[in-house]
């Protein structure tokens, strides 16, 4: 990410985050927008394979994927990155249990490994480089995944866009993810309107019969 997308990202994050407070608003969601997403992402496993894993949650905000998993007894041990430090910041007081830091793939490598990766509309915001900056971070994440990724992003088949935010292509992302991920992956794009959920797995999730 070049210097200017991240001023840009961070002042847009911030401005929202004074404006609101710690709230769903901040990230440019809806409260049931948000709630939309994290039952999308939590589609990654059952909540059986979930509960007692590892979770990053790359670009984390303050870290309510957590309190979304613990409300329905997941329990996790929960790592949240993000580049903003003032959401870090809440998320630290609010979740004292969890692991956060303030960083990006781009200028940090990752020192651990873990079961799943959730990434909740991060590269929704329309900045330079946005496209390549998501796949590059999808390849360095996914060399940090034992079992899963979940990918949720603005699609490109919404019929009125704005301006401000970016709509990723389901279809390049496919392509992308069996060229360069794995031959495992899994789209939905029928739960949340101009929405799509993409999973990634380190291995088939086959039938027994």
């Amino acid at each position: 990410m070049d210097p200017f997308s991240k001023d840009q990202i961070l002042s847009f994050y911030n401005f929202h985050l004074k404006k609101f407070g710690d709230r769903p608003e901040a990230l440019r969601w809806t409260p049931q927008g948000q709630l939309k997403r994290y039952e999308m992402l939590a589609d990654i496993a059952p909540a059986a394979a979930l509960n007692n894993s590892t979770v990053l949650d790359y670009g984390c905000g303050t870290g309510d994927f957590y309190k979304f998993l613990k409300r329905r007894g997941i329990n996790v041990t929960y790592t949240g990155v993000d580049i903003n430090e003032n959401f870090i910041d809440l998320a630290r007081v609010k979740y004292p249990e969890c692991t956060f830091r303030v960083m990006s793939t781009d200028e940090h490598e990752l020192d651990a490994y873990y079961d799943y990766i959730i990434i909740c509309g991060v590269f929704n915001l329309n900045v330079p480089g946005v496209e390549d900056d998501m796949k590059n971070a999808l390849v360095k994440l996914f060399k940090h995944c034992n079992k899963g990724m979940a990918l949720s992003a603005l699609s490109s088949h919404t019929p009125i866009r704005d301006p401000e935010l970016h709509f990723t292509s389901p279809e390049d992302m496919v392509k992308f993810s069996l060229e360069n991920l794995s031959p495992s992956i899994a789209l939905r794009h029928d739960r949340i309107p101009n929405d799509f959920t993409l999973y990634v797995y380190t291995s088939y999730n086959e039938i027994t019969v």
